[in-house]
């Protein structure tokens, strides 16, 4: 009942502050699934549990805790924290039995917010979930969030928003130690969904040096 009150409420301001499309809710499959997006703005976890038909537990970067507010209301809509830049178990271990128990895990597999909304290279978290749990992994893109609520910004500001939601990957569950090619290969094909489902101005670059350069700039501080 919470989570569907906090849906609506975000559905209502974001449909009067900004306005915003979803395209492809036809993809959605029966949970459990893992969800994986992009990330440029504050507003996405909200659009993304709008246009997602099942209640999502987002994997919420664990600075966050440091915020007393924030962290009650990311808890009390059954999502979970995770430690950056270093493996966490701990939330490995949450996100399986979540999906164990026929629940949808929701990902923004670039780790941190995009400066200005070109998708940026993936943490591998994502696909070793998806391997792992062996289930579906439905990519979105969200185009124009960057220009509606950039990093940094105070409120939001009216800019169009498109959620598209692509076809889901069917992905094999691994038995045993995960070779690294096996994530590597996988983390390559979740960007790749993402990536098509984006704009042509927040899709990855093709020139891999100028990507490395481009992704060491483009992630907040």
């Amino acid at each position: 009942m919470w989570y569907r009150l906090n849906r609506f409420f975000f559905r209502v301001w974001f449909s009067l502050a900004f306005g915003f499309r979803i395209e492809g809710r036809q993809h959605e499959p029966r949970p459990p699934y893992i969800l994986v997006a992009n990330h440029a703005s504050a507003v996405d976890i909200p659009l993304v549990a709008i246009a997602a038909r099942a209640p999502v537990a987002f994997a919420a970067k664990g600075d966050l805790l440091k915020i007393p507010a924030v962290a009650w209301w990311i808890r009390s809509v059954g999502s979970f924290f995770v430690r950056r830049g270093e493996p966490d178990r701990e939330a490995v271990r949450t996100a399986l039995g979540l999906l164990g128990r026929g629940r949808v895990v929701g990902i923004f597999a670039e780790g941190t917010r995009s400066l200005d909304g070109r998708l940026q290279p993936f943490e591998e978290g994502a696909a070793y979930l998806a391997l792992k749990a062996g289930v579906p992994v439905l990519p979105v893109g969200i185009a124009g969030s960057h220009r509606t609520m950039p990093v940094g910004a105070r409120g939001v500001r009216r800019s169009p928003v498109l959620v598209r939601i692509g076809p889901p990957l069917a992905v094999p569950r691994a038995v045993g130690r995960l070779a690294r090619d096996v994530i590597l290969e996988w983390t390559r094909r979740l960007r790749q969904a993402v990536a098509e489902l984006l704009p042509p101005e927040q899709r990855p670059l093709t020139d891999p040096a100028l990507e490395t350069t481009y992704s060491q700039r483009s992630r907040p501080r």
